[in-house]
């Protein structure tokens, strides 16, 4: 629940049962993963039998979705050298990690239908755009374009940003979203948040966020909701430059980024009620 992404399809939220549930398209056909806590781990169960490349598949699809190759080592020192009691706040409710989605092409989809609205709004839209998949799965980036951009601004309602998501598919097929996933495995977090912002409809503040997405967790992003948070935490109300707000989280060097969203999502948590305590 560390961000809005576990609302919208395919993820499937079990509060009661603290499981998180989606559809995947493997090779073996249309599968539901359901993930749980598993005692310092994460036990996924699929609602059919994997082939060997299915398990290969979905073991690397719910690492990156749930972060689990990311090093957090330090993170809890680095919350407290700027915010002792965002520091606590934390701690006892285990933030760190971001749900990510299984691959940059359903990230930068989402992302781009969450721009310049509300993030009510764009969870209609995303869930729409969903629904072209097969088997309750993401569609595919084909399957995208055969909706054509008519379809998203009429049909969808994402309005302008119907090309932004129509180019987004064409560069999953021409490989330019591989491209940036491997550089992004490189570790060179400069180069990726760079050629995220080349593509159609993604800005500095939603690069600022897909890189956090992809593990990179030094730059931070700054927009208005995290001005806005920040005025009340950290400058007595009064509105601080984006620089100043840059300045107070560059004690937590590597998690600069990180910390800064984790101060305006637990904000965003609490004013809708989504995780307002420790669980």
């Amino acid at each position: 629940m560390s961000h809005g992404w576990f609302q919208t399809a395919p993820f499937d939220w079990d509060a009661e049962g603290a499981v998180l549930r989606r559809a995947e398209a493997y090779g073996d056909g249309p599968v539901t993963l359901a993930m749980r806590d598993a005692g310092g781990g994460v036990a996924v169960t699929p609602s059919a039998p994997l082939s060997d490349a299915g398990r290969d598949a979905a073991t690397a699809r719910v690492t990156r979705m749930l972060q689990l190759d990311a090093d957090l080592t330090g993170f809890p020192e680095a919350v407290a050298a700027v915010d002792d009691d965002l520091a606590a706040d934390l701690a006892g409710y285990g933030g760190g990690r971001m749900l990510a989605g299984p691959s940059l092409y359903e990230d930068v989809v989402k992302s781009i239908c969450g721009t310049n609205t509300t993030w009510r709004q764009a969870v209609v839209t995303i869930n729409r755009i969903a629904a072209l998949g097969r088997g309750d799965a993401f569609p595919e980036p084909a399957d995208i374009l055969r909706a054509g951009e008519d379809w998203l601004r009429a049909g969808a309602r994402v309005g302008y940003r119907s090309a932004a998501i129509v180019a987004a598919a064409r560069a999953a097929i021409d490989g330019t979203l591989a491209e940036i996933e491997e550089h992004s495995a490189a570790e060179d977090g400069e180069r990726v948040y760079a050629e995220l912002l080349a593509l159609r409809g993604v800005g500095p503040a939603t690069a600022g966020f897909l890189v956090l997405l992809m593990g990179h967790f030094d730059r931070p992003s700054v927009d208005s909701a995290t001005i806005r948070v920040a005025t009340g935490s950290w400058f007595d109300g009064e509105r601080p430059t984006p620089g100043q707000v840059v300045a107070r989280v560059a004690p937590a060097g590597r998690f600069a980024g990180l910390v800064l969203a984790w101060s305006t999502l637990r904000a965003w948590q609490r004013e809708t009620g989504v995780a307002a305590s420790a669980p």
